[in-house]
């Protein structure tokens, strides 16, 4: 017989489960006999395959779809042999001492049915579902009408999260959350499983009212505390949300509350509606919003044509055909697919479109003789919607651009506490928006001196890798910085530390490129011109103040600013505005490109940078050179000196 069973049910968060079992085992410091149930919804992370890789000792129950979180449980429950059970949700992290404390507490009051820990989130808050009352009217209607929100700590508002009891301290309370449930085994014996009548939300509720009913307690034990990455294994649309968890408090109150049962599932209903609409009203304005400002745009446009034309603002009858034009060229731009998320933003497609509704709507003119001295507005206002639509787009795309790229190199501190380094391809890289900061082991090597690092540094992500701190140690961290919202991340120690995998579970292969862009044909034209251009205009303007500056003053110029002198080597070919560091050994190298002004290297210099991290730029810049990869470092090095002389 064991002392605990513990019961998983897991659904495409493998990696979390992997964290989630981990902890189970460094949890247990007094060395109980325990036993691990995973339940896996059919899932297709391979989770299967890969704990019971990791973990052999682990009972796997696989099932071939996907049959919601109490059947799922109801199915280890038949089989465990524990003297207690733990329901535990795969994106938890226990603390060391968790099930000495929790055996202690309930063999200490016999009345106790069912006990959670404190569930603090990832940013180190309260996560309020771990303690909640049964959702009569005098609790459900604050909920419902935003009242519990507004004032939290309110008896009479605050009722359903039960949010104005002091989160440090131990009480009884209606019901518990399903992310951990401790249940001595004799209480399923005594009142049953899990109801499979629901399938997510609320299963958690019903169990805790049976057990209640049966004249047991179920306690909030803040001793323990346990981090819920909550929402990790259930992710969902608002809208499904709502009307999941609505939902399941209408049966609920079917099943359970007679008293008021009909006035209650009015207000629930209420309650569905009224979120479901504000849901759906949400996603309507976003859908209509880029329409709305094009219809706003096509209206003004043609008003100033208008004007511009005839001095005169369009009368009625006017409007009338210039509403015929604005749909014509709305209904265009649909079928250039124009609002689709790919192409929302798309420069030639909006050209495209407004040419082609230039033609249309003049031919309309031609059917309809009476608006024949229109032609001029619409050829004005083509000019007009051509100039407007392609800037206004052109911005968004440059906005896009530079954010997407980090090109105002705005970094996250990002503090890594572990053996291993972070390893990123170059383009992450490139690319990251993290101040990547190492923990250094002997000269932190205590609690309170990390949370003061975190502070002082301006830590606003933190990722546990290692051993070096106990689970017991993390939880304390992250809620003594509970009010900073720092993000806390913990990460197996057998998996590699990879950043895309901090915030992604899924793992991206690709294949080897044969063809570097950088002996492209077109590449080279585009590379070349682009040098031939700009280094022309710099000539002209910049290059002459620099000379005289130079002759007068014998001024000494930053070693940035002077290689704006040898812009004529640049013009000639010899040099390019991106490429190879003029001290780069390049010899046998030749595919590697040009030398150049500017370039990844000289990005990304540090001192200490070894060869092998050199080339490894090299050959990434060679790789996947452009004519937009090649601005886009031009603009980094220009924030960047930028940055550095501010």
């Amino acid at each position: 017989m064991y002392d605990i069973s513990i019961i998983i049910v897991n659904y495409n968060v493998r990696d979390l489960l992997d964290t989630c079992i981990a902890s189970i085992y460094k949890a247990n410091t007094f060395n109980y006999k325990i036993e691990i149930y995973v339940v896996d919804n059919n899932s297709v992370d391979d989770s299967v395959v890969f704990i019971s890789n990791k973990y052999p000792e682990v009972k796997l129950i696989p099932n071939d779809k996907n049959l919601g979180f109490s059947k799922a449980n109801n199915i280890a429950l038949k089989k465990v042999s524990g003297k207690y059970v733990l329901i535990l949700n795969p994106d938890t992290v226990l603390e060391e001492g968790t099930f000495e404390k929790l055996i202690s507490f309930c063999e200490k009051d016999n009345s106790a049915g069912a006990v959670t820990s404190k569930l603090i989130k990832a940013n180190g808050k309260l996560d309020s579902a771990c303690k909640r009352s049964f959702p009569t009217l005098s609790v459900a209607l604050p909920r419902i009408i935003g009242l519990s929100r507004i004032f939290p700590k309110s008896k009479i508002f605050g009722k359903y999260n039960l949010t104005y009891l002091d989160e440090n301290k131990t009480y009884e309370v209606d019901a518990i959350c399903g992310a951990f449930m401790f249940i001595p085994k004799i209480i399923f014996d005594k009142v049953g499983l899990f109801d499979e009548d629901y399938f997510m939300y609320g299963e958690d509720l019903d169990l805790c009212y049976r057990i209640n009913k049966s004249g047991y307690k179920i306690f909030y034990y803040p001793e323990v505390t346990t981090i819920h990455i909550k929402g990790e294994s259930t992710k969902k649309t608002n809208l499904s949300y709502v009307n999941n968890f609505y939902g399941a408090m209408m049966l609920f109150v079917k099943k359970n509350l007679t008293k008021g049962h009909g006035l209650l599932n009015l207000i629930l209903q209420t309650g569905i509606f009224i979120r479901s609409f504000a849901g759906y009203l949400t996603r309507i304005i976003k859908l209509l919003t880029l329409p709305l400002i094009d219809i706003i745009l096509l209206y003004g446009v043609f008003i100033l044509s208008v004007k511009l034309r005839f001095s005169i603002f369009p009368n009625r009858q006017y409007l009338f055909i210039i509403s015929v034009y604005v749909l014509i060229w709305v209904l265009l731009f649909m079928i250039f697919k124009l609002y689709t998320k790919k192409y929302e933003f798309s420069i030639g497609r909006t050209f495209n479109s407004i040419i082609a509704g230039f033609f249309v709507n003049s031919s309309i003119t031609y059917f309809f003789n009476q608006y024949a001295y229109s032609r001029e507005v619409i050829l004005t206002a083509t000019i007009l919607l051509l100039i407007t639509f392609i800037t206004y787009r052109g911005l968004v795309n440059l906005y896009i651009f530079f954010v997407s790229k980090n090109i105002l190199l705005n970094k996250v501190n990002l503090l890594i506490i572990g053996g291993k380094k972070l390893k990123q391809d170059m383009e992450e890289k490139f690319l990251s928006k993290y101040n990547v900061i190492y923990f250094d082991k002997d000269s932190y090597y205590n609690l309170s001196k990390l949370v003061d690092f975190i502070r002082i540094k301006n830590i606003q992500e933190v990722v546990f890798s290692a051993d070096y701190f106990s689970n017991q140690d993390i939880l304390s961290a992250m809620w003594m910085l509970k009010d900073r919202n720092t993000v806390f991340k913990i990460v197996p120690t057998a998996n590699e530390l990879i950043l895309s995998k901090l915030h992604a579970n899924i793992n991206n292969l690709s294949l080897i490129e044969i063809e570097y862009n950088i002996n492209n044909k077109m590449n080279i034209f585009l590379k070349r011109l682009f040098d031939i251009c700009l280094s022309f205009i710099l000539l002209l303007t910049v290059y002459p103040i620099l000379r005289v500056i130079k002759i007068l003053t014998k001024f000494k110029f930053s070693k940035h600013t002077a290689k704006l002198f040898l812009l004529p080597q640049v013009i000639s070919g010899k040099l390019s505005f991106v490429g190879i560091p003029d001290w780069f050994e390049l010899i046998g190298k030749e595919y590697l490109g040009k030398r150049g002004l500017t370039g990844l290297i000289q990005l990304n210099w540090f001192n200490g940078i070894t060869e092998e991290e050199m080339m490894n730029y090299n050959i990434y810049y060679a790789k996947n050179q452009s004519l937009t990869f090649d601005i886009e470092i031009l603009l980094k090095t220009l924030f960047s000196f930028l940055r550095k002389n501010n």
